[in-house]
């Protein structure tokens, strides 16, 4: 029987990943092209469509630091054709690796490294719990997704409107469900938690003492670097 680190690192499941990030990276090229071309017959000069361009790149490859260091952590629980995928096509770095805890939780093993030493079924469930858990999202969006739009805009534009209320209130749902399971794993996990917490703090309030509103492409990066690093201290701790 195949183990769980043979199927995470399989050929196979690398041809898989390749051929889905082709056909994105190809849908990409043609909406591209397609609104390059609609800009020009909107009647805006090239020139500008560059500076579009130019501002658009340094805005991308900038929040993507955090994603690469997501990846790499990522790919060592569930190999790195999987975590390419799900970082590159639909996933977040915040809720891959919970869900891949969850689900190894539910299967009765204590950590990922218990789920690791076992056959290729553990993977396969990691995967379909990762997928199934993020795909109602993308079939809600289908056929609400411009409705939803639509309906927040006009809410935030009233004043005193409900909108801005309840995107605040759904990420403070969305906290309440993630954190506690982190908080209840372990005390290196709480004082994790803390410091990640206490460098976004620092980072905000650097930003508004000095004004340096592109540091805020950063906080994720070093949220997570200096999180991780800390890591290592709070394990031999406790």
């Amino acid at each position: 029987m195949i183990s769980y680190q043979e199927m995470a690192h399989s050929t196979l499941l690398y041809g898989l990943v390749i051929a889905g990030l082709a056909f994105v990276a190809f849908l990409c090229i043609v909406f591209f092209r397609k609104t390059y071309n609609r800009a020009l017959e909107l009647g805006i000069s090239k020139e500008t469509l560059k500076k579009i361009n130019k501002s658009t790149i340094s805005l991308t490859i900038v929040p993507s630091i955090s994603i690469v260091i997501g990846l790499i952590t990522l790919s060592t629980v569930i190999g790195t054709p999987w975590a390419w995928f799900r970082l590159s096509v639909v996933g977040a770095v915040s809720y891959e690796l919970i869900a891949a805890q969850m689900a190894t939780s539910a299967l009765g093993f204590e950590d990922m490294t218990a789920a690791m030493a076992t056959d290729g079924q553990t993977f396969g469930a990691v995967m379909l719990v990762m997928s199934i858990g993020i795909i109602s999202g993308i079939v809600i969006n289908t056929f609400l997704g411009k409705k939803l739009t639509t309906s927040m805009s006009k809410a935030g534009k009233k004043p005193g409107g409900f909108g801005p209320i309840m995107n605040g209130c759904f990420m403070m749902a969305l906290m309440c469900v993630m954190l506690p399971f982190q908080a209840f794993t372990g005390l290196d996990y709480i004082m994790v938690m803390i410091t990640s917490v206490a460098v976004s703090v620092i980072m905000n309030v650097i930003i508004q003492k000095t004004g340096w509103k592109w540091l805020g492409d950063f906080i994720m990066a070093f949220t997570l670097i200096i999180g991780m690093a800390s890591a290592l201290l709070w394990v031999k701790i406790f």
